[in-house]
């Protein structure tokens, strides 16, 4: 029998592999050189490595390394606290600064951001009284005065918590420790509040400052050149508050005067003393302290014998805007006067 050719052994090779190849490269299909055939052998072996690299080997290494992925999320779900079987620890001085800081948080936001809030109502209801009949305004007034008042709650529960990080800071620094906090600081601050409503309107504003202004401001507009009452005068009476016959000695019969003591004249660009309360003309006041040694003057005003320097001295604007008002509202007046007519 004829022995076949080497050539066609090669082919008798690489036929079993001919599909393969056609799929990987069809443009092969006319290569007759050995060299093509050898070429065509050695593309074979990615695509023999390709098929090794199947998914299933993946799998199975998935597989083998399950339960290292089981310990992988196990780790992740122990960095997750369970809220409702965690209990809260019990702090000591190594968290009494963060508590300090977190009081301090509660300080700036009420005096920097809320408190502002106080001088915009202040000057809005000091507006509306300008502007309006006293008793065209009372509705409006009284709308404000119910802003104002919920302004001040706010601030009120603000300073609830700032006292209760306070207290609980204190208590770390004297070496004591605090259990529950969560609950003791919630509980803390809602005793405050519960204390704080059941105060009568009086209790709660007729003391506080911003309030305090805020009432004589408007009294001031509307009855220029009266004298201003006590506060008690401006908040009614309810239950709970001590008899007006009983009350100590109120301040109260205030007048404003918007004349400069140096200059007695109007006030020009006010300027206010830190340390007396007393107003100037910010030119008069400028020339009198001109001459002044470190210890300052006495105070121009009469009866006063408060020492002041120019540090001592602030721009007031909030009673620029008043001399201007009672100004124009005096200018008012005398029109009318003028305008009547005598029968």
């Amino acid at each position: 029998m004829p022995v076949p050719s080497s050539s066609r052994q090669r082919r008798g090779r690489r036929a079993p592999s001919s599909d393969h190849i056609e799929e990987d490269d069809p443009s092969q299909r006319n290569g007759d050189d050995v060299d093509d055939g050898m070429g065509s052998e050695e593309e074979q072996q990615p695509v023999r490595k390709t098929a090794r690299k199947e998914k299933k080997p993946k799998i199975a290494r998935n597989n083998t390394e399950g339960p290292q992925g089981g310990s992988s999320n196990h780790d992740e779900d122990d960095d997750i606290i369970d809220i409702q079987n965690f209990h809260d620890q019990p702090l000591d001085r190594k968290e009494a600064a963060k508590l300090h800081g977190i009081a301090q948080d509660w300080e700036m936001i009420r005096k920097q951001i809320h408190q502002n809030s106080f001088s915009l109502v202040k000057d809005v209801a000091i507006s509306l009284a300008d502007v309006m009949e006293a008793g065209q305004a009372e509705e409006a007034l009284d709308e404000v005065d119910t802003i104002m008042k919920e302004l001040l709650d706010i601030d009120q529960e603000m300073l609830s918590h700032e006292k209760t990080l306070n207290t609980f800071h204190q208590t770390l620094m004297c070496g004591e420790h605090v259990d529950d906090i969560i609950d003791a600081y919630e509980k803390e601050v809602k005793r405050q509040m519960d204390e704080y409503q059941k105060k009568t309107t009086r209790q709660k504003y007729a003391s506080n400052d911003p309030y305090v202004k805020f009432k004589q401001g408007i009294f001031e507009v509307q009855y220029p050149g009266a004298a201003i009452p006590p506060i008690n005068d401006l908040v009614p009476r309810e239950d709970g508050d001590v008899s007006d016959d009983d009350d100590e000695l109120e301040i109260g019969g205030v007048t404003q005067d918007y004349r400069c003591p140096i200059t007695l004249m109007i006030l020009e660009n006010p300027m206010t003393s830190q340390v007396c309360g007393h107003s100037y003309s910010g030119a008069a006041i400028q020339d009198y302290l001109k001459k002044a040694g470190v210890n300052g003057k006495p105070c121009p005003t009469s009866g006063c014998n408060k020492r002041i320097t120019m540090d001592q001295l602030q721009p007031d604007k909030d009673l620029e805007k008043r001399v201007k008002m009672a100004a124009r509202r005096q200018r008012t007046s005398s029109e009318d006067s003028d305008g009547e007519v005598i029968e």
